[in-house]
Order: C-alpha cells, then sequence, then structure tokens
C-alpha cells in the first residue's frame, strides 16, 4: 500500500488543473507572443520545426515519467501542459511541422524505451531536463525577442495603450515559462530503479526475508545470487550461503542463528520479460563485528572510516569511496586482507551499507513483527527508536529515491494460514498493522514525509502456514512477497 495515498491523490490532481490552466492560457496567449502581436517577429521558419520536434519529443517522455512514482506528478503536470499546447499550434496557429513533430515523438519513444526498460530513470530524467531546460530557454528567448521587436516598432506606452492584450500576453507567457523551468523542471528528480536495497536492525528477519526474495526472484525473474560471507572461522563461512540455508529448508531442518561473528552480504539479481535488470542487496549480520551498526551509518562516520580503511589497506581514498559499496570490490578486500578481516570488518560493512543507501534508487526497510505482536512497552521503545532512526536515513539519502517499510513475520502479529496473500483479508491486515504503528509518534513522522517522496507499506511473511507461534522456521511458505517484487520492478 502507498503511505499517505490521500495527499498523492491530491498532489496528482492539482497537477492535472495547473498543467491545463498554464498551458491553456500560454496557447491562447501563444498567437500574440509567439507571432509577434502588433510588432516585428522572429520568422517562424526559424523555430517551427524546432518547436515541433521538441514538443514531440517531450509528450512522449512525459508519459514516462509518469511511469515512474518519483517523476510521476511532474509528467502528469508535463502532459497536461504540452498536449493543449500542441493541439492549439496545430489547429489554432498553425505553426507546427507535423512531420517534425512524428520524428520527435519517435525518438521520444526510442529514448523512453531504452532507458525504463533497464530502470535507470535518474539518468533519463537528467537528459530530459536539459531538453525541458532548452525548450524553456527557447521558448522564452522567442516571447521575449518578440517582446523587445514589439516595444520598438510600437513604444512602451504606445505599445501598453493601443495594444494591452498583446503588451500583457509578453507579461503573463513570460512568467509561465519561468515558472514552468522553476517550480516543474528543476525539481524533477529521476531514481536509479537497477539497485534496490534492504536494511534492517538485528533480529528483524533479515536472513527469512533475504530467502524469500530469493524464492520470488528464481520462481518469476530469472534470479540467479552472488554473495560474499564473511566468518571468525573460514571453514564455516558455506554454512551461511543461500544454497546452504536452502538445503536445510529442503531437509526441514530449521535454520541455524546468524554467529556473532558472521556478516553475510547477498545480492540476488533478476530480470523482468527477459530484461529490465534488477539487483536487490541485503547484509545479514548478527554480532560483534557490527555492534550497534545503525548509529555508524552516517555521513561524517563514513569520511573517518574512508581515512582509517586508506592507511589501513594503503588504497587511495578516492577509489576506496567510489568502490566501497560494489560488490566486486568487497570480495577484492577479502581475498586479499584475510588475515586483518576482523579489525576492519565493521568498517567494511557500514560503509558498504552507507554506500549501498546512496546508490539505491529505492531502499526496503525491514520492521520486525515479532516485535508488533508483543506490543508491550519494550517493544514500542524499540519501534520508536527504529522508525527514528529510519527518519535520520531518509534525510541524509535524500528525496531521490524510493521508500518501502516491510513488517515481516506478519504471521505472528495476525492467523494467516487462510488468508490469500492478494484478498481484501490480506490488504486488511495490512491497514490494521500500519493503523497500529500510526500511535508512534516517529512513525507519523516518516508518514509526514510521505507527502513529497513515494513510501510504501507492505506485511509479509516466511512462514505462512504457521499456526502455533513457532518460533523456529523449517519450512517456507512465502506470503505477499509478490507484492514487494511488484515495488522492486
Amino acid at each position: 500500500m502507498r503511505v499517505n495515498e490521500r495527499k498523492e491523490k491530491i498532489n496528482f490532481k492539482l497537477s492535472i488543473i495547473a498543467g491545463l490552466a498554464s498551458s491553456i492560457i500560454f496557447s491562447w496567449l501563444g498567437s500574440q507572443s509567439l507571432n509577434g502581436g502588433a510588432g516585428a517577429a522572429v520568422p517562424g521558419i526559424v523555430y517551427y520545426p524546432v518547436i515541433s520536434l521538441l514538443l514531440g519529443f517531450l509528450l512522449i517522455c512525459s508519459l514516462a515519467f509518469c511511469y515512474d512514482e518519483s517523476t510521476k506528478m511532474y509528467g502528469v503536470f508535463l502532459v497536461t501542459f504540452i498536449i493543449p499546447l500542441l493541439l492549439s499550434c496545430i489547429i489554432l496557429l498553425n505553426i507546427l511541422f507535423l512531420d517534425f513533430v512524428f520524428y520527435g515523438i519517435v525518438a521520444g519513444m526510442v529514448v523512453s524505451g531504452y532507458f525504463l526498460v533497464n530502470h535507470h530513470h535518474e539518468i533519463f530524467s537528467r537528459y530530459v531536463k536539459v531538453l525541458l531546460t532548452l525548450f524553456a530557454a527557447f521558448l522564452l528567448f522567442i516571447v521575449l525577442y518578440n517582446f523587445v521587436l514589439f516595444i520598438l516598432a510600437n513604444g512602451f506606452v504606445g505599445a501598453y495603450e493601443n495594444y494591452k492584450l498583446d503588451f500583457i500576453s509578453y507579461i503573463v507567457n513570460t512568467v509561465i515559462v519561468v515558472a514552468l523551468y522553476w517550480f516543474v523542471v528543476r525539481k524533477i528528480k529521476g531514481i536509479n530503479g537497477s539497485q534496490v536495497f534492504v536494511f534492517g536492525p538485528s533480529r528483524s528477519g533479515k536472513t527469512y526475508f533475504m530467502l524469500g526474495m530469493y524464492k520470488q526472484f528464481v520462481d518469476f525473474f530469472e534470479g540467479h545470487p552472488r554473495e560474499v560471507i564473511f566468518s571468525g572461522v573460514p571453514e564455516e563461512e558455506k554454512n551461511f550461503s543461500s544454497a546452504h540455508y536452502l538445503g536445510q529448508i529442503e531437509k526441514n531442518e530449521p535454520l541455524r542463528a546468524t554467529v556473532t561473528d558472521m556478516v553475510g552480504i547477498y545480492t540476488m539479481r533478476g530480470k523482468k520479460w527477459g530484461f529490465n535488470t534488477i539487483d536487490l542487496t541485503i547484509v545479514d549480520y548478527a554480532g560483534e563485528w557490527v555492534h550497534d551498526l545503525p548509529a555508524k551509518i552516517d555521513p561524517a562516520s563514513f569520511t573517518a572510516i574512508v581515512q582509517r580503511l586508506s592507511a589501513t589497506l594503503n588504497i587511495d581514498q578516492k577509489s576506496l569511496s567510489e568502490n566501497i559499496g560494489f560488490i566486486k570490490f568487497i570480495l577484492s578486500i577479502k581475498e586479499n586482507n584475510r588475515a586483518i578481516i576482523p579489525s576492519i570488518i565493521e568498517d567494511v560493512i557500514s560503509s558498504f551499507i552507507y554506500k549501498r543507501l546512496l546508490n539505491s534508487g529505492k531502499i526496503i526497510l525491514l520492521i520486525d513483527g515479532d516485535l508488533i505482536a508483543r506490543n508491550d512497552g519494550p517493544s514500542r521503545d524499540e519501534l520508536t527508536r527504529l522508525f527514528g532512526y529510519y527518519v535520520k536515513i531518509m534525510d541524509f539519502v535524500g528525496e531521490e529515491k524510493q521508500y518501502a517499510l516491510v513488517v515481516t513475520k506478519t504471521d505472528k502479529i495476525e492467523p494467516i494460514e487462510t488468508v490469500a496473500e492478494n484478498s481484501p483479508r490480506a490488504q486488511e491486515i495490512e491497514e490494521s498493522v500500519f493503523k497500529t504503528l500510526r500511535s508512534i509518534t516517529t512513525f507519523q513522522a516518516i508518514e509526514n514525509k510521505a507527502g513529497t517522496v513515494p513510501i510504501y507499506f507492505f506485511c509479509v511473511s516466511v512462514n505462512s502456514m504457521n499456526t502455533d507461534g513457532q518460533q523456529v522456521i523449517s519450512q517456507i511458505f512465502p506470503w505477499r512477497f509478490d507484492e514487494v517484487a511488484k515495488f522492486e520492478f
């Protein structure tokens, strides 16, 4: 479910109204400000082909913006701004070259399609912002140039007194174009949807969540894993691989608990429709190597960590900072520095998590359902501190992300063995858990952020057949993991 969906719907409607209103006004006054009104004008043949090409291209790109939640509101505004303007230029002003409009549409489809299927919305947004800036600058130049010629031909006083509508059209359309750039173009922020990172505190169900997503990726998205395991006893590292975990489950054996000196970095890569590649990364940790890890993930700590690791590993700080978020780089550190791993593992993992949070376009934050089920003073205190920290993460990571709050162990909160995962009852359970958490002040702070940042809320379980509250899970029966997968893809 989308958090603060009501406010999102209001913003959606306001975007439509604002786009239509500004476009209709601009189009109505366009015959004056674009064609020169009562004064000399820039010859249409100079700019009509360029406007035609840009309008066709930007129309398709604006529709593509509507596909992604991070740019949906701006996409809706641009679509409702461009379509009336396009129709006006074709029907009323008769200034467009339809063949150039067609060329722009084709180019827009090619460019939009390429970036969308590869989930690189941040690169796509960057290019479109450049073209939107050029489009706004081009319109502004035409309007102001014609305005200057208009004033020179009639004089300032004469232009105002004898041609008020023309005079006003230049002023209003100048304001509209400047506003289009200032309040829309500058604020468009795409995300890198190809990178998804999962973060959760100790005991939040990271291991089982990883296995649930592993099954989802393999079953539906041509998935395969890649992982790096650190253990105080190297011979035991194989016991914490995803393959070993799944083997235990196949034998109906409970998974061994994550030991205090183990850290695992697991990445699942999957595809949708044969392309649309997604990398999902989760770090599983429990112990003394990463004590109080969440408190150490912030910009100031990252700078200090990079300095320490640079000196210890004899790696340039710039290179270390740029590469510490990549699995391949972490693997090389492990292979080349086995003897000192225990002394640097906390710095390596905390800096890796920090970089993944920054680089990933979509971030999944786990909530321990066991705490919600207990609903006592200590549990609420722990959740209050956790949500406060999640607010901090959102603040320093920034608004150019999409977030999902995922409650694990839902089977401990509600009996779900007879509840179909996509049924109305499943949605009711999700809404009920959400309402429970709304009584926590720091959770309300997250909800308030959902007015400007896309935030989703899901409840999942890897043991939907649990009927006796058992603490040890020996079988995986995923429940509503497909909803999380929809968010990821």
